[in-house]
């Protein structure tokens, strides 16, 4: 099973959707071989996301933290490895689409490539609302925080 994480850029953490996120991840892995999360690695939801994976983990070895890269700049990825919460890092072929809509294509790719996507988005602007949008569109299930 794969999830993907969708959520605005100022998302404010707080530890009741830190155990609800946790629980939720713990319980697919408890049921699924294996637990695949795609994580984003920009803003704040993002590393949120990545975050509660890694807790997740603690509990659920079948649990892997992906990034999905963006781009292909080694300095870029190789700042995101340091963070070394990630156990590997995707780059799904976007070298033909310019680096300003990267993000965009990225996003689409997460979602056409899971099962679940887990969104904590309360406005209808920006990227967050956009693959929301996209999600919904492609008739992907939505958990919404």
């Amino acid at each position: 099973m794969v999830i993907s994480f969708c959520g605005h850029s100022d998302f404010q953490e707080n530890s009741n959707l830190k155990t609800i996120l946790i629980d939720k991840l713990t319980d697919f892995a408890q049921n699924n071989n294996e637990l695949l999360c795609y994580c984003g690695g920009y803003g704040n939801f993002d590393h949120f996301a990545a975050e509660c994976v890694n807790i997740a983990k603690i509990k659920c070895k079948n649990i892997k933290n992906i990034f999905v890269s963006p781009y292909l700049d080694e300095k870029y990825i190789r700042n995101i490895a340091n963070y070394k919460i990630f156990d590997a890092i995707i780059y799904p072929e976007l070298e033909h689409i310019p680096p300003k809509y990267a993000i965009i294509h990225r996003n689409k790719w997460m979602v056409d490539n899971s099962d679940i996507i887990i969104v904590y988005v309360n406005h209808g602007w920006g990227g967050a609302a956009k693959t929301l949008a996209y999600a919904r569109y492609k008739r992907k299930q939505i958990i919404s925080l």
